[in-house]
């Protein structure tokens, strides 16, 4: 299908699903969305190398035979399923530098940058937000570039949202 073409047969997606399903990714997991149901589901690799794999399945705890099958159902049915955009997609890092330039105030701009350099970045320009009493504003900020990402992928792939 083209992207832009809308999924006929579809309901709407809950666009905060679609957020969660970005954010709960991992480096060795993808979120997808399921076509049929409007569903989203995240697939951690190493459920997917078990789907594929003969082993028994009698021998792991109930939830994890669960993912196992759904991640089967996956693997066959390919095509009802979209990828999310991956944490890749989302350049957490341009968000904060985006975020710092916005501030109107100099001096909380200029240490906030020097702070988002080098090794531990993330956790130096949190204790910045804390000591400038920004952080709320900052999750806002982020909640925001978060959800144009969604709403922008959701569009790219003509998927209605709610």
């Amino acid at each position: 299908m083209e992207p832009g073409t809308p999924y006929r047969h579809m309901m709407k997606v809950n666009l905060k699903k679609i957020i969660e399903g970005i954010e709960f990714q991992g480096d060795e997991s993808q979120s997808y969305l399921k076509i049929s149901s409007g569903e989203v589901v995240l697939f951690a690799d190493e459920v997917l190398a078990a789907a594929e794999s003969d082993e028994d399945l009698s021998v792991h705890a109930e939830w994890y035979r669960e993912a196992i099958e759904q991640a089967q159902e996956f693997i066959n049915n390919e095509d009802d399923y979209i990828p999310l955009p991956s944490k890749f997609d989302f350049h957490e890092y341009r968000v904060i530098e985006e975020f710092i330039l916005s501030l109107p105030i100099g001096e909380q701009r200029d240490e906030l940058l020097s702070l988002i350099k080098g090794k531990g970045a993330f956790a130096r320009f949190k204790h910045g937000l804390e000591r400038f009493l920004l952080l709320e504003k900052w999750y806002q900020y982020r909640d925001r570039a978060l959800t144009e990402l969604a709403e922008g992928w959701c569009r790219d792939n003509g998927i209605e949202f709610q």
